[in-house]
């Protein structure tokens, strides 16, 4: 049964801090444990002098990102049993306008991991680990080559903070202005295939100041189906979830950069394994920090 059970939060060790993908679309126009994603977090803002416009900057950006995971069963696993794991990377990101498209590069350089509970220990990652790809003002792309063959928990993460940090905002910004945008990304979590679909919905709040900087505020609501299946130490696995989320970007117009995000999200998952069904709950939040 502990055999059991370990196989299962091993599983659920990495599905907040990890994703692994190739490409979103838009359709259209360390911290304290995070606590439920209810509804868009309240800023305080200023009124908008009017419109405006962000277009990312060439040139390298580096950011300090952490993540935390709280992970708790419910239901018939209900044991008050809770598994906390928390992540920090540093990681690089140069920008390079290539015709009507941005080519990227992305690398994490350090990254350490902590766990607690029934998780385990962390294995042990050879860095740097480095994704490429393009994007545009529809499309997200991240090279096949540069991702395959490479299903580790910092290739994924790294993967995932590209779909936070790069964006298609509309060409005019003000006050009231919203707009949609979704992402499909596919990988695996602990060797098993996933794939996800999450809706994004945005709103520009309004001005504010951050660290003497003058931003432009932008929330977002998210909603994420996610499903994978397959073996995993003999043992055939399948996991099913459904989550919402919020997002906070502060965005400098002036320089190009988006200076700080903070992403929550709520996950129910139910994970079988070895025909025993398990229902969880996982909180979790991540902070980008811009690093001058």
């Amino acid at each position: 049964m502990r055999i059991a059970r370990r196989r299962r939060w091993f599983l659920l060790s990495g599905f907040a801090l990890a994703c692994s993908g190739a490409q979103s679309s838009r359709p259209g126009a360390p911290s304290p444990l995070p606590a439920p994603p209810t509804s868009q977090p309240a800023v305080p803002t200023a009124p908008a002098a009017g419109a405006s416009s962000f277009k990312y900057a060439a040139g390298t950006v580096r950011y300090t990102i952490s993540r935390s995971a709280a992970i708790e069963s419910v239901g018939a696993d209900s044991l008050t049993h809770r598994e906390i794991s928390t992540n920090i990377t540093h990681e690089l990101l140069t920008l390079e306008p290539v015709d009507r498209a941005t080519d990227f590069t992305a690398v994490i350089d350090t990254s350490a991991t902590t766990t607690q509970g029934l998780i385990g220990s962390v294995q042990p990652v050879q860095l740097p680990v480095e994704i490429s790809g393009s994007f545009t003002d529809s499309t997200l792309t991240i090279g096949t080559e540069t991702v395959s063959g490479k299903c580790s928990a910092v290739t994924s993460m790294l993967v995932t903070d590209l779909h936070n940090l790069l964006i298609a905002f509309p060409e005019q910004l003000s006050v009231g202005v919203s707009w949609k945008d979704s992402t499909d990304v596919t990988g695996c979590q602990a060797g098993v295939p996933t794939s996800a679909h999450t809706t994004r919905a945005y709103i520009v709040s309004g001005n504010a100041s951050y660290e003497g900087h003058p931003v432009l505020v932008v929330l977002r609501t998210d909603t994420t189906l996610a499903k994978g299946e397959g073996g995993l130490q003999q043992h055939r696995v399948s996991i099913d979830a459904t989550g919402t989320g919020t997002a906070l970007y502060y965005i400098d117009t002036a320089s190009g950069r988006i200076l700080h995000l903070t992403v929550d999200q709520l996950l129910n998952l139910s994970i079988t394994a070895s025909a025993r069904r398990s229902q969880f709950k996982q909180n979790s939040k991540q902070d980008f920090q811009f690093i001058p």
